[in-house]
């Protein structure tokens, strides 16, 4: 069990070196010129098999094709997805149990891939990848059904793409800044991070059904914190909370800046009670980090916060209601979290 451990530790290094090094590239190259989309990238003969194969008749398959990952499908539409890793933890059942092979692949499959669209801009992708730690994408048209997928191999290869193209290619400082998925201050993902994960959330709720929820968070009385202690110190409280808040969440819920003293936590798989658990836990830790903050009636730096689950609508509306919760939570007056009401 440690050589496996120490097996799946050096092929989550390697992919993380990688990513890093495919994403600092697409941050030197910003240019106007070098727009790619997923379906120019992807490898468009995925190995695909049904739930109900059986592992003995479908691990062979990515051996005999040289493929690191294997789409689980129902109707053409991926539903899982089977990678090396999962192979790793399939040998060890195997150990114990020699019949395992006889099993469906769905036993060993990871559910609910998290897929792109064919048509989606490659940096869109590699920004989904680096966010959620993903080696492998699959590709789906509009309808849901597969047409590819994209994999670490696929990204090295654009990166050697683009070490060819960088004498071509011209830098700007307001491209790199649109291309910067990472917050200068807080070090938290950006607006354009938190858009980018927001669409393909939308997309994968809508898919499998699973919701999702937002909470839109805002420092109370933060001009007054800035005009008594300053700027500098103001950014630092910034970077405070950011940190409180990013060490709050589970592993797959993810913080963006939203502007100026409002946050975003975006919590996939969760309803409006789980998120609401979640935004209490995080309000709470913010008061008790007892930032001083004379100019405030709690005499501490505190949050108000709004929160909204998904029900069928577009991101865009979903950032909406919980705008709307989180100005009632400052009319009720602040240091407290509000809840959206469920849209039928």
């Amino acid at each position: 069990m440690l050589d496996t451990l120490k097996i799946e530790y050096l092929i989550c290094l390697i992919l993380a070196l990688t990513l890093r090094l495919v994403y600092r590239t697409f941050l030197k190259l910003g240019c106007k010129r070098f727009i790619m989309l997923v379906q120019e990238l992807m490898n468009t003969n995925p190995i695909s098999v049904k739930a109900d194969c059986c592992i003995k008749t479908a691990v062979p398959l990515m051996s005999s094709a040289g493929c690191s990952c294997l789409i689980i499908v129902d109707e053409e539409k991926p539903i899982g997805i089977v990678t090396e890793r999962d192979i790793t933890q399939l040998f060890c059942r195997m150990l114990d149990d020699s019949h395992y092979p006889e099993h469906p692949i769905s036993e060993v499959m990871t559910s609910s891939p998290i897929c792109v669209q064919e048509d989606s801009l490659i940096n869109d992708a590699l920004a989904l990848s680096r966010s959620r730690r993903l080696r492998h994408l699959p590709v789906i048209k509009d309808d849901g059904k597969l047409v590819g997928v994209v994999t670490q191999t696929n990204l090295v290869d654009t990166y050697v793409k683009l070490i060819d193209l960088h004498a071509e290619l011209e830098t700007s400082v307001e491209e790199l800044t649109l291309l910067s998925l990472e917050d200068a201050l807080t070090g938290i993902g950006n607006r354009r991070a938190m858009e980018v994960d927001l669409a393909h959330t939308e997309q994968h709720a809508k898919r499998t059904h699973i919701p999702y929820s937002v909470a839109l968070l805002d420092i109370d009385f933060f001009k007054k914190y800035n005009d008594h202690y300053g700027h500098q110190t103001g950014d630092q409280a910034l970077k405070q909370v950011a940190e409180i808040i990013d060490t709050s969440l589970r592993a797959s819920d993810r913080v963006f800046r939203y502007g100026g003293e409002e946050f975003l936590i975006l919590m996939p798989g969760s309803n409006y009670a789980q998120a609401n658990n979640c935004a209490q836990r995080v309000r709470q830790r913010v008061l008790e980090a007892e930032i001083p903050h004379c100019e405030s009636e709690f005499r501490f730096l505190t949050i108000s916060i709004g929160v909204a689950e998904s029900n069928n609508q577009s991101w865009k509306e979903l950032t909406k209601q919980a705008d709307k919760a989180l100005y009632q939570a400052k009319h009720r007056g602040r240091n407290q979290v509000v809840v959206a009401e469920q849209q039928a």
